[in-house]
């Protein structure tokens, strides 16, 4: 019994993740349909972004900052916002409402929504620093925290 206090205590004494600085770019429920995987390799297999799921077929700008794509690549519209930082958004399958070069708000209309990506209406986001992709997860505020606990409770 002491041990479980001691560790509900611990646990109420862990910060909470990290408030979400950007907004969600997709409407409804904050759900992932499909998280992200690093690959083992730059050009290896992976999943460079994380899948969000959409009710509806409007897309915001999660942050501010200056349209650098807005076009089609392969068979899919994408739109890249380029932060003040460096650090490069980008949607896809979209139908953009705005140019490259053009600067954008937070939260501002930037695209509609194609379906086709998930079996479900889902945008794909992804981040890019540098050259390095990675989950969006602390931006939107969904760090999750490991949680260790004695192996004999």
């Amino acid at each position: 019994m002491i041990r479980l206090l001691a560790v509900l205590l611990a646990m109420s004494l862990i910060p909470p993740p990290p408030a979400a600085v950007w907004t969600w770019p997709t409407t409804g429920q904050k759900v992932i349909v499909r998280d992200f995987h690093a690959p083992k390799t730059p050009w290896g297999a992976g999943h460079r972004g994380l899948d969000l799921a959409a009710d509806s077929f409007t897309i915001v700008a999660p942050t501010s900052g200056t349209v650098t794509f807005s076009g089609w690549v392969v068979d899919r519209g994408v739109i890249t916002i380029t932060t003040s930082e460096g650090v490069k958004i980008s949607m896809e399958p979209v139908t953009a409402l705005v140019e490259s070069g053009q600067r954008v708000r937070r939260g501002q209309q930037i695209a509609l929504l194609e379906p086709g990506h998930c079996v479900s209406l889902c945008l794909h986001l992804g981040v890019r620093v540098g050259q390095e992709y990675r989950s969006a997860r602390q931006e939107l505020g969904l760090l999750q925290r490991a949680i260790l606990l004695p192996w004999d409770l």
